[in-house]
């Protein structure tokens, strides 16, 4: 498993098509220059919590003879009032339907562009997000 600190504090990133030789999954985010994912190092059974929005991935399982096997759960705030949209249907632990509005966040995706030579995260096809990668 890999991870990129920090990446968590950035607006969700627009995927782009990921080489399945060196990719689990098929999709992956660019990073800016000179960010990196970092290695978690893990053992068989271990867990790994982290924020939904943090990018991360892993390389294609290299065994010849096993499956990698991976439980994803996605949680929400109790007190919760809306949530994006491509969150929904959302669930309580007994199946049963939460009534949530959708927020008007969690919508389109950013992009890196170079602004005033920074590198800021721009909605796709809106507005400039503040947030710089660090």
């Amino acid at each position: 498993m890999q991870v990129v600190p920090g990446s968590h504090q950035w607006p969700i990133l627009c995927t782009k098509k990921a080489d399945t030789r060196v990719s689990f999954t098929d999709v992956t985010v660019p990073l800016p220059p000179g960010v990196a994912a970092r290695p978690v190092p893990m053992e068989p059974g271990d867990v790994l919590f982290f924020h939904g929005a943090l990018v991360h991935g892993s390389y294609p399982n290299a065994s010849a003879d096993r499956f990698r096997r991976a439980l994803i759960g996605h949680y929400i705030e109790g007190a919760a009032e809306q949530v994006a949209r491509f969150y929904h249907p959302a669930l309580r632990m007994d199946g049963t339907l939460l009534e949530l509005t959708e927020s008007p966040g969690g919508g389109e995706c950013g992009v890196w562009v170079e602004r005033d030579g920074e590198l800021v995260a721009e909605l796709a096809g809106r507005h400039t997000v503040t947030r710089k990668h660090e």
